[in-house]
């Protein structure tokens, strides 16, 4: 068994028979993947509709939590390489192919890819490919410092997630965390950023949704083990804006929204990670 597919969820009827019917539908051989969707307790019809397709190992975990779900699917996984995503995201057709792709590196651990929001057109477009440009200017630096990791599109090594005894159970942050150590254990060559390795997330769908989750990511700065990641210097980030800006070709007003959502973006994260770094909120409500 070449891949293990690995999805955790909670409540996700909304979105999650777009993700299966997308995993079912990889161009991989069908006989060399699995996927495993872990119920994580579940209270609508999420399991039922997971239910209807064959293909699919449907297990469960009664202790809440994303990454206790993960690593219940790890246990039952048969695969060299375990692919994550989400139940809100929808691989392309080609995701496993990207993932060998990227994993036939001789150094190559763990493959982290690029991330479409549910649309491509107006500002939201221009938020997606800034920040598909902002992982790739990262990963690239070779900072690791610098680096984060997201499950919604991530592989990672079998015979490493077996070393590492797979994610600790931590609110949030244990993705970054498990990266950061394979980063240490096994040379910042281990860790590979593809744009080819490509999920569409499906609960991005509009302006809030996206200063939504900059909340979340400032949160991370609570978690003293992880050490929150750093950001790339303000010139960087301001010229890659520019740069997003320019190869979209839209309106004046589109480019002003577009600078000014990233700002507020920037600020709503910077002060929830100060707060959160100086006084340990509880998380904070968008």
């Amino acid at each position: 068994m070449d891949f293990s597919i690995v999805v955790p969820f909670f409540n996700a009827e909304k979105f999650i028979e777009r993700c299966v019917q997308a995993l079912v539908a990889q161009t991989f051989p069908a006989d060399r993947y699995e996927i495993l969707m872990v119920d994580n307790n579940s209270q609508d019809s999420s399991a039922g509709i997971v239910r209807r397709f064959e293909r699919v190992k449907l297990l469960q975990e009664t202790e809440q939590g994303s990454y206790a779900a993960r690593n219940r699917g790890i246990q039952d996984a048969r695969g060299s390489i375990v692919a994550f995503t989400d139940p809100d995201c929808v691989p392309r057709e080609d995701w496993l192919e990207q993932i060998g792709r990227a994993m036939a590196q001789p150094d190559a651990g763990l493959v982290l890819g690029e991330r479409q929001f549910a649309s491509d057109s107006g500002i939201l477009g221009r938020l997606a490919g800034y920040e598909s440009g902002l992982a790739a200017r990262i990963f690239a630096s070779r900072r690791v410092e610098c680096y984060f990791a997201y499950t919604n599109n991530m592989a990672v090594r079998m015979s490493i997630l077996k070393a590492l005894g797979g994610f600790q159970k931590l609110a949030r942050g244990a993705d970054t965390l498990l990266l950061r150590r394979v980063a240490d254990l096994y040379g910042e060559s281990a860790v590979q950023y593809t744009p080819d390795m490509m999920v569409r997330h499906l609960e991005i769908a509009s302006v809030r949704d996206y200063l939504r989750k900059k909340t979340i990511y400032g949160q991370l700065h609570r978690n003293p083990e992880l050490g929150a990641p750093l950001s790339l210097p303000l010139a960087t980030r301001l010229e890659l804006a520019l740069r997003t800006n320019r190869e979209c070709h839209g309106s004046l007003a589109e480019t002003i929204g577009f600078f000014g959502i990233l700002a507020a973006g920037a600020i709503r994260f910077e002060w929830c990670a100060a707060r959160a770094r100086t006084i340990g909120l509880p998380d904070l409500k968008p």
